[in-house]
C-alpha cells in the first residue's frame, strides 16, 4: 500500500473552529481510498522548526509521497526571512528525497491579518517555491495562483487563516493528479522490487 505524508503547519493539521480534525486527509481518502495517509501537519509549524521533526514525522514512516506545504507562519515577524525558507524547504526536500516530493504553495489569508501574514509576503515565498520546484525538478502545486482567484471570505473561516471546507475541496482537486502520478510510480517500483527479488 502506498503511504502518504502530509507534512505542514496547522493548515495541514485541519484547524476548524480552532481544533485539529481530518477534514484534509478525509478529502484526499475521498480520491484515494486505497493509499495510506499520514497527517503530520502541527499547528504554529515553521520551517525552520519544522525540520527537527522530518525524521520522526515523516522518514521514519517511510512513505512513497510526501506533501510538503508551510509558509503561513514563515511569513510572520517571527519566522524565517524569505532565503532562510527557501533553504529549509530545500533542505527538507534534500532529507525526503525529490521523487517522493510534492511542494505546495501557501495560500492567502484575509484582510484582518495583513500586518501579521501579508499575502504580499506569502506571494513572494510562493513564487520561490515554484521557483525552486523548478530547479530541483520536484513536482509543485501552485495553489496560491488558484488562491488568489477567489476572495478570501470563500476560502477562510471567519478567523481570516484557516481555511473552509470549499478551501479543502479545491486544493485537493488541484493535488489528486499530482498524487496519482506519484502512486502509479510507487505500485510500479514495488512490483519491480518484488520481480528481482
Amino acid at each position: 500500500m502506498t503511504n502518504l505524508v502530509l507534512f505542514g503547519d496547522s493548515i495541514t493539521a485541519g484547524m476548524i473552529d480552532g481544533y485539529p480534525s481530518p477534514i484534509f486527509s478525509n478529502e484526499i481518502r475521498k480520491y484515494f481510498p486505497n493509499i495510506e495517509i499520514l497527517n503530520r501537519g502541527v499547528p504554529g509549524d515553521r520551517t525552520d522548526l519544522a525540520l527537527s521533526r522530518v525524521q520522526a514525522d515523516v522518514l521514519q514512516s517511510n512513505p512513497d509521497i510526501v506533501t510538503i506545504f508551510f509558509g503561513t507562519n514563515d511569513v510572520t515577524a517571527e519566522g524565517p526571512n524569505y532565503q532562510t525558507f527557501i533553504a529549509n524547504i530545500k533542505e527538507m526536500i534534500t532529507l525526503i528525497g525529490t521523487q517522493k516530493c510534492i511542494l505546495i504553495t501557501p495560500g492567502v489569508t484575509g484582510p484582518s491579518l495583513q500586518d501579521f501574514y501579508p499575502n504580499q509576503k506569502l506571494s513572494q515565498y510562493a513564487q520561490g517555491l515554484v521557483t525552486l520546484a523548478e530547479e530541483l525538478n520536484v513536482t509543485c502545486y501552485d495553489w496560491h495562483s488558484v488562491a488568489t482567484e477567489y476572495e478570501a471570505s470563500e476560502l477562510l473561516q471567519s478567523d481570516d487563516i484557516h481555511y473552509s471546507k470549499k478551501a479543502y475541496e479545491l486544493l485537493v482537486q488541484g493535488l489528486v493528479p499530482l498524487i496519482e502520478v506519484k502512486n502509479k510510480i510507487s505500485i510500479e517500483n514495488r512490483e519491480k522490487n518484488l520481480l528481482e527479488k
